[in-house]
């Protein structure tokens, strides 16, 4: 994301306070590096609060910071459970300090509680998903595979309960493959990494194998990636006999250089961070106005686009869909051919 930064953004030193999960997780751990970034860029002191996943954990945090003597200039509000957080949501927005919400797309009832909202369209990277899982579909058919019923049978592996972002996702993909569905012979959460996918994945395989496995929706890559090592192990071959798809990228990319994974989107962590403490900056450098209605950045390849203006109530990172195939040759060629804002696949989905 080689760009100049922006002038007119001076913090002055301020402190911002994000509330959130734990960078245990990679891809929040990559986020937090793209957060500092911004921050210094804008000349602004970020305080991480980090909690396990965990929303009473992350409500008594949030109390402690709230009845602190020195508050920040703005509050950042990534919740653990989107629902259950909305208490605290309410009390982080009576202490007058700007709240902004990232991430986990905004609540109808939270909408007037934040300033704005930055980050992912989990309902968008859904619809990524479901395009994927379409053009696998296509290819499967066309490579003279036999469906094993119709529309073909498909697992679907799931974030965690209470993580909207995997409830968002699986909508997304519901909307797009709803006109020719596929059928759904099982659905478990898998978790975020690979270790979780390949055990819920393990665990699902002794009871669907025999009804045919012909397509493996993860969530992110991680999951995906899990589930290769389990289907490989019982000697089912991705990208041969199983085509494996995610929604976006994750840490590891090993499934999608060698094609075992036919499919991803880029929801560049990093970028997201970024981008979502960019907002926060540009709202206080463009005399704290919030547009109306939604912005999406652009996907723009060879440079980060100029953010020289004051931020929407909804701000929007691009998901750019990754198509590799299930041929390994091609695939180095494809990923290694891809830009997001001047910088490569590897740069934004490898951390």
């Amino acid at each position: 994301m080689a760009a100049a930064a922006d002038a007119k953004l001076n913090g002055d030193g301020k402190e911002i306070v994000v509330l959130m999960p734990s960078r245990s997780n990679a891809y929040l751990a990559q986020w937090i590096r793209g957060a500092e970034k911004s921050a210094a860029e804008a000349n602004y002191k970020i305080t991480i609060i980090e909690n396990n996943f965990d929303q009473t954990e992350q409500d008594a945090q949030a109390q402690q910071r709230i009845s602190s003597p020195n508050q920040p200039a703005a509050y950042v509000w990534w919740p653990a459970d989107n629902q259950a957080g909305l208490a605290t949501l309410r009390r982080l927005s009576r202490t007058g300090v700007p709240v902004f919400q990232v991430n986990q797309a905004l609540r109808p009832e939270a909408k007037d509680l934040v300033v704005a909202y930055a980050g992912v369209d989990d309902h968008f990277n859904g619809q990524i998903a479901g395009k994927n899982a379409l053009a696998a579909r296509d290819a499967y058919v066309a490579a003279g595979k036999k469906l094993s019923s119709d529309g073909g049978n498909l697992v679907i592996l799931k974030f965690i309960p209470g993580y909207s972002a995997g409830d968002d996702r699986e909508a997304g993909f519901q909307e797009v493959t709803k006109d020719k569905p596929f059928n759904v012979i099982a659905s478990e959460y898998a978790g975020f990494d690979n270790a979780s996918g390949y055990k819920a994945m393990s665990q699902l395989i002794p009871s669907i194998r025999n009804k045919g496995i012909n397509f493996v929706y993860g969530a992110s890559d991680g999951p995906v990636t899990g589930a290769v090592q389990a289907l490989e192990e019982v000697g089912l071959v991705p990208g041969k006999d199983v085509y494996l798809i995610s929604a976006t990228c994750i840490a590891d990319i090993s499934a999608i250089k060698s094609a075992k994974e036919f499919a991803t989107g880029v929801q560049a962590a990093g970028l997201e961070g970024w981008f979502s403490l960019n907002v926060v900056a540009r709202y206080f450098a463009y005399g704290k106005q919030v547009k109306d209605g939604q912005y999406i950045a652009p996907d723009t390849a060879d440079k980060r686009p100029d953010f020289d203006f004051a931020p929407s109530k909804i701000n929007i990172i691009p998901n750019p869909q990754v198509i590799v195939g299930t041929d390994k040759d091609k695939a180095g060629t494809i990923l290694s051919s891809f830009k997001l804002w001047g910088e490569s696949f590897s740069d934004h989905c490898v951390y």
